[in-house]
């Protein structure tokens, strides 16, 4: 079934500038994050350490392409914090839709503390809480490596966001499992997240992200949600298959 797009209400066009501080570049680690996620897959970390989780130096380079978004509405008012990671593409910024919601523009802070403007999402879903932004080609970050496969309970992962406003921050836990709701399956996950981490990106073994953290149960005990990264994925391919994303 052909998902809705909410571009014509919530995102329109692709407008996006860079703030007075200039143009800016980070390097490009997209082969080395490809590589090292391969080597985890076949037990070869070069680090020594057989698992993403219990390697602090393959997750400082994963905060790389991991962002916090701070949300203006009208008036240059601040209405939110959330966070955003590359993806797919080294143009291509993926984050939570419910965190973009009213924004007239936000500006968004990589790890390393340079900043850019963006106007506008080239497309989102109110559904599965996932939006695109398209970077400017002025803005260079590195895609970290995706899996749609799905996890398997008990399987630890990393969470990055940018809680409270504080930047990247990293939680560790597990998969609980997954809920399915109007034909997502949705992510379960024990991680702990609070307010500022949606967007931010949840990673396997391997430091491939699986899904994008959406929310989290305050009657729960530590139970928290995600939307997989298929969904993403979905909205990527349409999107550049229909010229709304130029590569």
């Amino acid at each position: 079934m052909k998902k809705k797009h909410i571009v014509s209400s919530l995102f329109m066009g692709i407008l996006l500038s860079l703030c007075a501080c200039g143009a800016f570049s980070i390097d490009n680690k997209e082969e080395n994050l490809q590589k090292a996620a391969e080597e985890r897959a076949a037990g070869e970390s070069e680090t020594g350490a057989k698992a993403f989780t219990d390697d602090p130096r393959a997750i400082e380079v994963v905060a790389g392409s991991v962002v916090k978004v701070e949300v203006y509405g009208d008036h240059d008012q601040k209405i939110g914090t959330g966070s955003g990671f590359c993806a797919f593409d080294p143009a291509v910024l993926v984050t939570a839709a419910h965190v973009i919601v009213n924004m007239d523009h936000a500006i968004v802070t990589c790890d390393n503390g340079e900043a850019f403007r963006v106007e506008k999402a080239v497309d989102g879903e109110k559904e599965s809480d996932v939006a695109i932004f398209q970077l400017p080609e002025e803005v260079k970050l590195s895609p970290l490596p995706v899996s749609i496969n799905a996890p398997l309970r008990g399987e630890k992962i990393v969470a990055i966001g940018s809680q409270f406003s504080v930047l990247n921050l990293v939680t560790l836990g597990n998969m609980a499992g997954t809920w399915n709701s109007k034909e997502i399956d949705w992510l379960l996950f024990t991680a702990p997240v609070s307010a500022g981490s949606s967007g931010g990106p949840i990673l396997n073994d391997r430091g491939e992200v699986i899904g994008i953290i959406s929310s989290t149960y305050d009657k729960g005990q530590n139970l928290n949600l995600a939307s997989p990264i298929s969904e993403a994925k979905e909205i990527y391919d349409l999107i550049y298959k229909e010229g709304e994303l130029e590569k």
